[in-house]
This record gives C-alpha cells, structure tokens and sequence, in this order.
C-alpha cells in the first residue's frame, strides 16, 4: 500500500504534533492600515521602490503589530519578483515561523517553500510544507497549492514515484477542470517514461492510485511483453480488458493479447519468406526465393512437407515490417528468412526479434545482429571479406600496405576495417588516400602517396630539378618545364594498394598508378572486382591483382557440385550467390527443425550453436555475434580470365 503521510494529515486538517505558543500582535492604529494599504497601492501600481520603502518602514517601526505580516509578505513579493529569492525567504519567513501569530501564516510557508523551489532547494521547503499540513480549516486554494508545490518539490528532486501522490490528489481534488486534465497527464507522463519496472509494478498492484491503475498495468505489461515473460504480460493485459472495455487502452490491450496469442501458437513446418518481388530489385528477391525452395526441398519427386509464407516487401521497410507481423500472426511462422536489402533489413530483423521470432537475413548491412538475440545474418560481410583478403596477402609475405578509397560509406568502412586487420597481424598501413565518390581524375591521388604532388617537401627536390635543367638546357618555354614525373621517382614504400571500389574506379586508378611508374605493387580488392566489367575496363593493369568473393562461378569444384547440379535440373538455370544464400538459410532451418525443434526460441539457440555446418560452397559456422562465416576464396586474373587466386592452372 502507498504511504501518504504528508497527505493524510493535509486532508484530515488535524494534527497531534505540538508547536511553540506565538504571541499575538499588537492592535495597530487606523493610521498604521492606511499605510499598509499606500504600500500595497503602490505595489500594485508597478512602483516598487515607493512600496518596498514605506513597507519596510512600517515593518521596522512595529514589528510586532497586525500590519508587520503583510507588510513583511509584501516586502518578500517584491523581492520574488526582481528574483531575489534569498531576501524574499528572509521575509517570508518572519511572518512562516516568526514568534508573532499570523492568520497569514500559511500563505508565507507557501511562499517560502516556492521561493526554496527556485533557489534549487527542494528538500528545504518540507518544514514549510509540514506546517500547512498541520493547519486547521485550510482553504482549498491553499490546499491545492501545497500539493503543487510539493509535487514541484518531488519532481526537482527526481522522485518520480513519490511525485505521483500529489498529483494524484490534484487531478481528483482540483476544484478547475482544466487543472484536473493537466496533472492527469502529467501523472501518465511520469507513468510512461520515468518509473523503473518496479515502481510501475507498485502502481500496476495498488488500487489507491486509482486512474493511474490501469494505464500502469498496461505499461507493464508492454515491458513483461518486451522481455517475453507472456504469461505474465498476458495476465496484466486480461486485467485491463476486464477493467476498461470499451476504452482505448482496452482496445490496444486486446491489440497486444492477440499478437501474445499468435507468438504462442507456432507451426514447426512454415517459413516466412520477405523478399523484394517487384521493383527494381524483383530479379535479385525470385532469385533467392529459387534457393530458398531448394533449400527446403519443396520441389522435386520427393518434395519435404515444409511450407513457404512469402510476401513482397516491395522494398519498403515499412511493407516489410508489417510483413513480419503479418507472418507471425497469421500464418504463425517459426522463423523468417529475409532482409536481403540493406533499407529493409533493419525494419525485417526489428520487428522479427520484437515478436521473437528468428529471422536470416542476407544483407550486408553493418551492425544489422546487433539488434537482438533472434537476428542472424547469412551474408559474406565485409569483415569477412577484409580477413580473407589480408590474410591471403601476409600469407604471400606482403607487409606494407596503403589505401586509396572512395569517401562514401562503402569505402570509409572497408578502408577502417582494412587498417585494423592488417595492424592486428602485425602488418603497417603506410599511406591512405581517401577520393570523392564522383572523382574521375586521379593524378593527384596517386601522386600524394607517392610523394610527387607536394615537389617542395622532398629534400631532393632541389637538386633534381637542376640536374634536370643541365640535362634539357635547350628546352624551349613552348615545350614547357618539367612535369613531377620528369624529376622525382614515385616513393612506393607499400607492397600492396588496397582498392575498394567498383570495377568503373579501378579502370580509371590502376592506369594512373602505371602512369606514374607504380607497377610492382599487388592491387587488392573486394567482390565487387569479381566481374567481367573490370576485365573489359583495367585488364591491362590488374593482372595478378587480389580480390575476394563467395566463389567463382566458373570453378569445377562449384559447377560439378551436387548442389549446382541439382539446382540446374531443377529450374533450368545454373545458380548465383543470391540462391546460393537463399538455399544455405533454408537448409539451415530444415534441418534444425527436422531435428526435433518445434519452439522460435529453441530454434533460435540452436542456429545460435551451428559449426561446420555443410553448406552449397562449403561449411558455415555461427559466430557469437550470429553471424553465419560462410568460405571466402581468393580470386586474381590471369590471362584475360578471373581466377582462383593460387590454384594451379591444371585445375582451372
């Protein structure tokens, strides 16, 4: 139960506690009032030197008098008013707890205890407050204003629970109705946003706090619902339906119950599918779908008794939430495989771990596990990437490596993920060279890491440009000087140049690195060199270059696979990374859940535990991070062809 002691006694106008005896003042003279009252006038007329003067006057000269209270008070307003609280204290004060009784009394604890408010002492103003408490036959205005003032005081200290007894009272009590709806959300707002779990459990539990009763049990259990203790969401919402029918609290509380409902009641053998099947991206969604239903093995003569939920996400993510919703309560899916798009991938794995269901998604956007414990990704992230790649490279003895990158959010996290693995193995990153993303002049790039763009920092810049002018001592000023390259040799103090960005960049960069004699260095890359568009731009000038991706299409061990094969008989058309992650996420599911698993929730920590799992390229293990690692091959050029990188030609 609450404990309302101050408000007990408020309201009960009583109390057993003693205090000193006040002597009663002095009867002053008619002459006396009628200065009182020249004060006041003038008070109210805004002259506040005239007032505060002839106050003052009367409060020295008989302090002790029926006029010393008000003009003590007047003394302190209009000290408040210039916002000099610590002066208006003082007076208030006098006439508060001063030895000469006062029917003003109550109205200087009022206002002292306001004054402490504004000085940013709340906790002093309880001695004022506790002796409006004790008072007998309290007018309701000043009823109602110590409890504003004592809820001020609780919510300047930050004691949200506590703060919730006087507004309580105010929005019940309040004799204006305007008021009344004002502190009702103001007890709402602190309801929502500023009680701890057990704080608002109190409130849930408690009938006495009365309209905030049933609001509380529906926060609470929105929160039982977030940590998925449903059975004890379920019983708090029940408790609102019974209470509050009709209301739209009780709407949403039967809103929430339903989808508790539907998250319960699981069908082992559906999979939600989202995927984009219309738009620009329609290609890529079938593309993974054909895997998907490989994977589940739906097709065929012996087709497996899963079955696929899909809905288009249209590639919008507030399609493909509502997708996820729609999946789990409708169709009561155990799992989802989706989020193939970077824009919809967060929105997919949100309201996935949101209802606890598990979700695989494909993209490679960063960050994307991190959402909750139901969120896995089956997708070659570029950390993967960046591991293969430098690990392939120190293998071959490089150590030195530079950077020139594009300023985009692609490059920017390639070029720090790069930077960290190669310092990590011990390697050294000795120059980086970031570009804007719509460059298409990379003279000045190239020439920065390697020292011939800024000609005067070169200690020997001096003495080449004038053995230059000995050597060419008849050119003429038509022919012009020299250029950077007709001086200074580039410093290539790197073995490598790592490179990430699309085969368009690279047909402009690895020519001008030629240009200005950087030619011995080992350019490395990322998937999206594995193209033949790199061939057709830079073939001249990326031989024997490093990059990495999923597999090459065109390698024996891909094409005379078992999965290769019978995806090709299947639907007539050889397979590409898309149903190559369709057909693994799938495969992941079938089998987990062939083995007896019939719950998200065990579904979700037994994906969490999957190592060497065989997949269409190879075995796919979870990382604590529920990321699927999936293989990640070298790939190099040679001959006008894209390769694997180290394999013997005899093999290709």
């Amino acid at each position: 139960m609450r404990v309302l002691l101050f408000f007990a006694i408020l309201f009960a106008l009583a109390s057993c506690q003693g205090a000193p005896k006040r002597r009663p003042p002095t009867v002053a003279p008619a002459q006396l009032h009628q200065e009182l009252s020249a004060a006041q006038a003038a008070w109210q007329a805004r002259d506040g030197k005239k007032a505060l003067a002839k106050a003052k006057k009367l409060l020295e000269l008989y302090p002790e008098s029926d006029v010393a209270d008000d003009a003590a008070i007047l003394i302190g307003d209009i000290h408040a008013d210039q916002q000099n609280f610590i002066d208006a204290l003082k007076f208030y004060n006098l006439v508060a707890m001063g030895e000469i009784a006062s029917p003003l009394e109550m109205q200087a604890s009022l206002k002292a205890a306001r004054s402490l408010i504004r000085m940013q002492r709340p906790q002093d103003a309880d001695p004022y407050l506790e002796k409006v408490s004790n008072a007998k036959n309290l007018p309701v205005e000043e009823r109602m204003e110590a409890l504003e003032i004592r809820y001020e005081t609780l919510a300047q200290q930050k004691r949200n629970f506590a703060a919730l007894e006087p507004l309580l009272l105010l929005a019940e009590q309040h004799p204006a109705p305007g008021k009344k709806d004002r502190y009702r959300q103001l007890g709402i707002e602190i309801l929502e946003s500023r009680l701890n779990e057990e704080e608002l459990q109190r409130v849930a539990d408690d009938t006495s706090f009365g309209f905030l009763t049933i609001p509380a049990k529906y926060r609470f259990a929105l929160i039982m619902a977030e940590q998925r203790n449903y059975s004890k969401a379920r019983r708090y919402l029940s408790e609102v339906i019974a209470k509050a029918p009709d209301s739209d609290l009780g709407e949403r509380a039967q809103n929430v119950a339903s989808q508790i409902d539907a998250r319960q009641k699981v069908d082992p053998r559906t999979i939600g599918v989202v995927l984009p099947l219309s738009g620009k991206q329609s290609a890529i969604g079938y593309k993974t779908l054909r895997g998907i239903q490989h994977g589940l093995g739906i097709h065929g003569k012996n087709p497996t008794s899963f079955r696929l939920a899909v809905i288009d996400s249209e590639g919008n993510p507030d399609v493909a939430r509502r997708a996820i919703e729609r999946l789990v309560t409708e169709d009561n899916v155990i799992a989802v495989i989706g989020g193939l798009l970077s824009k919809t991938a967060s929105a997919e794995a949100t309201k996935a771990n949101e209802f606890g269901v598990p979700i695989l998604t494909m993209s490679q956007k960063a960050g994307v596990t991190q959402i909750g414990e139901y969120v896995f990704r089956n997708a070659m992230t570029s950390q993967m990437q960046v591991q293969r790649l430098v690990e392939i490279a120190m293998g071959q003895g490089l150590r030195r490596f530079a950077m020139i990158y594009p300023n985009d959010s692609y490059g920017v996290e390639f070029a720090n993920l790069f930077w960290d693995e190669v310092r990590a193995r011990g390697g050294s990153i000795q120059g980086a060279q970031p570009y804007d993303p719509a460059e298409t002049d990379f003279r000045g790039h190239v020439q920065r890491l390697v020292g011939t763009f800024y000609l005067e920092d070169r200690d020997d810049y001096a003495t080449r440009l004038r053995q230059w002018k000995e050597k060419n001592p008849t050119r003429s000023a038509r022919q012009g000087g020299p250029t950077p390259e007709d001086i200074l040799q580039p410093i290539v103090d790197f073995d490598a140049l790592f490179i990430p960005d699309s085969a368009k960049a690279v047909g402009q960069i690895a020519p001008m690195l030629a240009y200005n004699d950087v030619t011995k260095v080992q350019l490395l890359g990322t998937n999206i060199w594995n193209n033949k568009t790199l061939l057709e731009r830079a073939e001249k000038f990326v031989g024997g270059s490093l990059f990495v991706d999923s597999f090459l299409a065109t390698d024996r061990a891909f094409t005379g696979s078992e999965f290769f094969n019978s995806f090709k008989r299947t639907f007539d058309e050889e397979p590409s990374i898309f149903e190559v992650q369709g057909h693994d996420s799938a495969l992941l599911l079938r089998q987990t859940i062939g083995s007896g698993e019939t719950t998200r929730a065990g579904l979700a920590r037994q994906l969490a535990q999957i190592k060497d799992f065989p997949g269409a390229l190879g075995t796919l293990s979870v990382t604590p991070q529920r990321e699927i690692r999936r293989p990640v091959v070298g790939l190099t050029i040679e001959d006008g062809k894209i390769t694997q990188f180290g394999t013997p030609r005899s093999q290709q």
